[in-house]
This record gives structure tokens, sequence and C-alpha cells, in this order.
């Protein structure tokens, strides 16, 4: 009897401990630690200013929601370094190596992963419109595996053009150069035209259709009072950004930009969205995604925080005092 008893005892033992490990391997915990570490996927035409500051904004971001890099996901980056050619192969690499989400700023990144996958969720960084530039055919197609931040810049327009009127107050003219063939440009520079009657500016518009033309278009700007360059998103143009700065320091003209990146490289200011915060907010929508969340159910993401950035060193160069109240309502100011 005392045997059966202790082998009653042992059984019910065993049963306990076996009991505890079956819960273990039911949790949800347990389940992630054994779950293959998920790969992200970084795309970049080149990692400049405003790609490494939304992949730093990615990084707070899913590190401040409880994510630890290499422990709960690995970043698989590919930079194509300037060479558009080389973005599709990028974005076929990362497809081979099924990585859960791809994550991408600026258009063509975007576009090289929109053609390499269909199925592989996809999440962007853009600092204009999405349907415009033709990321997404529309925001509600239910079908896509496309979703991201959008700044949607252009709206911006009237206040990136009243801030340079508070940084040249006797602004009376405004050049504006874009790509003849690129409808984007032409629609925006509508835009600009609007805001520019409102303040009672005149608009200058320079059409070129190639990089000569542009250089020697710009190259005979005269250098008078009251007139500044006003820059729209054109590929043109920003080819060319080393050479505009150049070029209106020698002739003391004022340029406003419409990123950071253009005021640290040489530009008199600039106003535009933070891609630190959109990378953030980009963060938010990958935690989603590996969450087991569609793209198609998560809508694009409106940019929150737009930065006003001033280059002081180029407009003492050029001989322009800015105003103390603009001086201090800057996110940054170079000096």
């Amino acid at each position: 009897m005392a045997k059966l008893n202790y082998n009653v005892g042992m059984y019910r033992e065993y049963s306990v401990k076996i009991a505890l490990i079956l819960s273990l391997l039911l949790t949800p915990a347990f389940a992630r630690a054994q779950a293959p570490i998920p790969h992200v996927g970084v795309l970049v035409q080149e990692m400049g200013r405003a790609q490494s500051q939304a992949l730093k904004g990615v990084t707070a971001e899913l590190k401040q929601l409880g994510y630890s890099e290499r422990k709960h996901f690995v970043f698989e980056t590919r930079n194509a370094r300037g060479d558009r050619s080389a973005l599709q192969a990028g974005a076929a690499e990362l497809v081979t190596k099924k990585v859960s989400v791809i994550f991408t700023t600026g258009s063509r990144a975007t576009l090289a992963s929109i053609a390499a996958t269909r199925e592989i969720p996809l999440v962007f960084v853009h600092p204009g419109d999405p349907v415009a530039i033709g990321l997404l055919k529309s925001p509600n197609d239910s079908t896509r595996n496309i979703t991201g931040v959008a700044a949607y810049a252009a709206e911006t327009t009237e206040k990136r053009l009243a801030l340079f009127k508070q940084i040249l107050p006797g602004l009376t003219k405004l050049h504006v150069f874009y790509d003849a063939n690129n409808n984007l440009s032409r629609e925006n520079l509508v835009l600009v035209d609007s805001a520019a009657k409102k303040l009672a500016i005149q608009l200058v518009g320079h059409p070129v259709r190639s990089t000569d033309e542009f250089k020697s278009t710009f190259s005979n700007l005269s250098s008078e009072t009251g007139a500044g360059v006003f820059q729209i998103s054109d590929d043109l143009v920003e080819s060319e950004a080393e050479f505009v700065f150049a070029t209106a320091r020698q002739k003391k003209l004022p340029t406003m930009f419409n990123e950071e990146a253009w005021a640290i490289a040489g530009a008199t200011a600039a106003y535009g969205p933070s891609y630190f915060e959109m990378g953030r907010q980009g963060g938010r929508l990958i935690d989603q995604i590996l969450k087991g969340k569609t793209p198609a159910s998560l809508a694009i993401v409106r940019a929150t925080k737009f930065d006003l950035t001033v280059n002081y060193r180029a407009a003492k160069f050029i001989g322009l005092e800015l105003p103390n109240d603009l001086l201090k309502q800057a996110n940054k100011v170079i000096r």
C-alpha cells in the first residue's frame, strides 16, 4: 500500500512538471523567443542627411516600443550610393532574403521596391504627395502592400514663402527654376505663383530642359536687391544644388529650399518636414506590421513636424542681416 502511494505521488509530481513545461511552451513570450528574428529591409538611393535621420527615427521609435536591435529585429540595409541602377538590384536582394518589411525613403527607392514585390509590406517616408508622385494609385486601395508617412510639402508653399519674406523683408522678385518636362514641377510652380501674388511678389519662372541650359540660365541671373531664389522639388535642379549655392553666393542672392539638408549644404534657409519625426512615425507602422497588420489596413500618415533651418553663415556671407525674431523661431541655426 505504501508502495502504491509512492507511485501515485511520483505520478502527480511528474504531471505537475509536465503541465508547467507545457504552459511555458504555450506562452506568447516563449513563442516570440523561439520565432525567427524578423529582418527589416532598408533601401535608400544614398545615405544622406534625410535618410540617416529617418532611419534614426525608426530606430528610436522601435526602441521606445520595447524592441532591441539584433534581439527583436535586424536591419538589412541596401545603399545604392547614388547609383539609381543599383536600386533594383538592392530591392531584389531584400526580396530574396524574405525580409519581413521594407523601409524606404525617396520616390526612386520606393518605386524600385514596389516593382520588386507585391507581397512583402513596404513602409515609405516621403516629403510629397504619394499619389501625385506615383507611389500609390489611391490611399484607400485595399489591395496595396504599401503604407507610409507623407509630408505633402507642396501644401506648405505659402508658409515657406512667408518665412522667406521674413528673412528678406524687401523681397519683391522670386526666381524659380524647374524642369519643363516635369508635370509635377509645373503644378508646384502654380502653387508658388498663387502664394507670391498674395504677398505682392513677382514670380519669374525659368523652365529648363537640361543641366547645361539650367546652369547657363542661372549664371545669367543679375545681382539685384529684393530678389531671391525659391526652390520647388525638382530632380534636375536639385542634382545641381552645389552649383546653385556657389553661384547664388557670388551674386549675393538668398535662397529658400524645402529640407534641412539643403540649408546645411549652403542654402540661406529651409523649411520642411522633420525626417527624424517621420522616421518615428514610420517606426510605429513597422511595429504594427511586425505584429500582423497588413499595409492596406494602415492609413497613410501625415507628417506632423516641420522645421525651419537657417544658415546664419550663408546669410552673413551675402550681407544679409537676419531678424532676431526669425532666429528665435528657427528650429536650427547654422553658425
